[in-house]
């Protein structure tokens, strides 16, 4: 007995450790209509299990106690076999519980649904992500601005993200603010977000995607309507690296437009370390060996926050089209004006024909 108390004392203890007693639980510290709606949701999913679980321990508890083989007062009925209340309990119980849970999980795949736009006084803003090879690049269309591994926008805003990825698939994710959407390769998801206050929120990577999967971490930013204006100015400007300072007083690295060219030098070389210097001993042939060491490998740090003033024109779409099919990727736009012609025409034919 006293092996099993210090057991479960132990696994408590080690529990607590875990999620992070006396830290952030970013989980149930939520900054946002959808984290908070998420996690109230799990906390009731928990309490509602919780009604049968609790009973179920102390029973069992309760049952060895009451029924030791050093009680000789406890009943004993070796014909014992049926008990209709018995038999409703154990299973009404479970089943009406289920029931709710069923209904909780239909309700709030529509409510949280992360293609659900967030209703709110204020337009959205709409921000395009890409999950690069261990890094995150976020391309403001409307500001016609970009950065990587930082994302900034107002409080109290709608946010839409729309998503995809240049690699590998990933997952994108604010824990604090909303659930995690995968981001794919010549797909493009969606995720709407709202943070209720400024503050700033830890952004990740959900899914393991190689060697560099633990740089792929970012931060997101919720500031004021003013704040994200004159930040947006500077980066247009080319000045963000003035008006932004982290608190280890390290400023972002500022450049110019973010194109197919600069795109190609956001890669995250080819292979780790220790895989490079295998291929370097297996080589069998100079070439081999000189290919081998010119290999770039994969970083250790995440890459610095960068602000470009300015994106090339339908870069996010072209990365998408990049990975599907010739029709996919092709440029239709002259044969859409030819079909837009060739409708316009119809139309005027049509009139005609009536007069």
């Amino acid at each position: 007995m006293r092996q099993t108390i210090l057991a479960v004392l132990s696994l408590s203890t080690l529990a607590v450790l875990l999620t992070g007693c006396g830290g952030d639980m970013v989980l149930l510290n939520n900054k946002g209509p959808v984290g908070q709606g998420q996690s109230s949701l799990m906390m009731t999913a928990i309490y509602l299990m919780l009604l049968v679980v609790i009973p179920s321990i102390v029973m069992a508890l309760w049952f060895g106690w009451k029924y030791r083989a050093s009680n000789k007062d406890a009943d004993y009925k070796p014909t014992w076999a049926h008990s209709t209340a018995i038999e409703i309990v154990v299973w009404g119980i479970p089943v009406i519980i289920i029931g709710i849970l069923a209904w909780l999980t239909w309700w709030g795949s529509h409510k949280y649904d992360p293609y659900r736009p967030l209703e709110s006084d204020k337009a959205p803003l709409t921000i395009q992500v890409i999950a690069e090879q261990f890094k995150w690049i976020f391309i403001y269309p409307e500001q016609n601005i970009a950065t990587v591994n930082e994302v900034r926008f107002p409080e109290q805003t709608p946010v839409s993200f729309k998503i995809t990825s240049n690699f590998t698939m990933n997952s994108f994710f604010i824990p604090q603010l909303g659930g995690q959407i995968y981001a794919m390769a010549g797909m493009q998801t969606h995720l709407h977000l709202l943070a209720d206050e400024p503050g700033v929120f830890r952004g990740i990577s959900a899914n393991y995607s190689g060697y560099g999967f633990s740089q792929m971490r970012f931060k997101a930013h919720s500031v004021t309507d003013a704040e994200f204006a004159q930040w947006v100015e500077a980066v247009k400007s080319g000045q963000g690296n003035t008006v932004v300072v982290d608190e280890n007083g390290t400023t972002a690295i500022q450049k110019g437009t973010l194109d197919q060219a600069e795109l190609a030098t956001l890669k995250d070389g080819n292979r780790s370390k220790h895989q490079i210097d295998a291929l370097v001993a297996r080589a069998k042939t100079p070439e081999e060996k000189k290919a081998a060491e010119e290999m770039k490998p994969y970083p250790t740090e995440p890459h610095a926050v960068t602000y470009y003033s300015s994106v090339e024109p339908k870069l996010f779409e072209s990365v998408i089209n990049h990975y599907m099919s010739n029709y996919h990727g092709a440029d239709h736009s002259a044969s859409a004006e030819h079909a837009t012609d060739a409708h316009t025409n119809d139309e005027h034919a049509t009139a005609s024909a009536e007069e």
